[in-house]
């Protein structure tokens, strides 16, 4: 049972969450490239997730993380969630899942192209209620068309170097999760998945809960490390995402069709946003 308290129009919740009235994004975050570091890690308190397997809610329209008691609210976009965090999932109230309940209007389109390259917001059809986007980077199995390639206990992206590379500690690239982006295929231009076929760059593009629409490229799921190369299972090594999108609204249906304000860096650990000049 959930109680609260109201007095002088403030919110008490006495389980211990101060619920806070919902502001709307600001028309700055609109037609520019968004860069985020490191979400997962140095999180505020109420939005870190309880287990490995518990989202990450994140709104895009805000460039912020969402406490986790908002999960069934509009307040956010997107969730990371799965193996590594890679499975990313709309937030659409009227379908089962996270946000089920809220007025949230979210989907998902995965498409076969680099990100610079999409130029254009899919046809509606080809978005997904509440959507998925996960490890099936072949799109087999039952699964929609992933955005990861992952190389179970197998080392078969970074064999594609040849055979004078140097033999990393057994184990170093079991369960490595790449995004499928343009740094990926140019490390590895001869790289195959592990069924053989030639990995091919993929951009996610959202209709997030308010119905704009969002472009994201999903670069490393490793703590301050945005090099493929340098991708590697080591202790000292931690998870984070990093990604970058472009947030446009609903009736443009271009991305980057208006002049792009200028690039927005947020860095999760440091907490600091920055603008390039």
């Amino acid at each position: 049972m959930i109680l609260t308290l109201v007095s002088c129009g403030e919110v008490y919740d006495l389980n211990g969450f101060d619920w806070e009235p919902d502001t709307p994004p600001s028309d700055s975050v609109f037609n520019r490239e968004i860069q985020v570091l490191n979400l997962g890690d140095n999180m505020p308190k109420g939005h870190k997730p309880v287990d490995a397997q518990d989202p990450i809610f994140f709104s895009l329209e805000k460039f912020s993380s969402v406490a986790t008691a908002y999960r069934s609210t509009e307040r956010w976009d997107i969730t990371f969630s799965g193996t590594a965090r890679s499975a990313v999932i709309a937030n659409n109230g009227s379908q089962s899942g996270f946000g089920y309940g809220s007025s949230g209007i979210g989907g998902i389109a995965v498409l076969e192209g680099f990100y610079d390259d999409i130029t254009e917001v899919p046809e509606d059809h080809l978005f997904k209620q509440p959507g998925y986007a996960g490890l099936d980077d072949q799109g087999h199995f039952g699964e929609p068309l992933g955005h990861v390639v992952y190389t179970f206990f197998g080392n078969f992206i970074r064999e594609s170097l040849g055979p004078n590379q140097q033999e990393p500690p057994l184990g170093s690239y079991w369960h490595m999760v790449y995004g499928l982006n343009k740094d990926l295929i140019k490390a590895f231009p001869h790289a195959k998945s592990l069924d053989g076929k030639p990995l091919k760059p993929r951009t996610i593009v959202i209709k997030t809960a308010a119905g704009n629409y969002a472009k994201i490229e999903i670069q490393s799921f490793y703590k301050d490390i945005m090099d493929p190369l340098k991708m590697m299972r080591h202790p000292d090594i931690t998870s984070a995402i990093s990604f970058r999108y472009m947030v446009i609204k609903a009736h443009e249906k271009r991305f980057g069709f208006i002049e792009r304000n200028k690039k927005l860096t947020v860095n999760m650990s440091s907490r600091r946003i920055t603008v390039s000049n």
